[in-house]
């Protein structure tokens, strides 16, 4: 199983309805790509030195690494990803993080 976590840090004037909305349609993907099993996403609330300035993430789970793949470059995710982007703090490089790993593989 492939773990596709994202971390986002959302610009100061992005509201939590964008980010609501930006979130719905991310998760709305599993219907052009239902290889992708699950998603699910939130708000950091945890210690502040530990974030790291991120403030939102997303998580999904794919069966395999090709399935991943093929929604890397599927045209919606391509589209939502601009859209998601669009809204993050352009102030330096690190407003977006991804990990991705399988659960099969040490």
């Amino acid at each position: 199983m492939i773990k596709h976590i994202v971390l986002v840090r959302f610009a100061k004037d992005v509201t939590v309805e964008d980010i609501e909305n930006i979130f719905q349609k991310i998760g709305a993907l599993v219907t052009v790509l239902p290889t992708m099993q699950s998603f699910d996403y939130g708000k950091y609330n945890g210690s502040i030195e530990r974030h790291k300035g991120f403030d939102y993430a997303f998580y999904m789970e794919f069966n395999n690494a090709k399935e991943r793949d093929e929604y890397l470059i599927h045209p919606e995710h391509v589209k939502v990803g601009a859209e998601l982007r669009a809204l993050l703090d352009q102030e330096g490089t690190d407003s977006f993080m991804a990990f991705d790993y399988d659960t099969n593989l040490i």
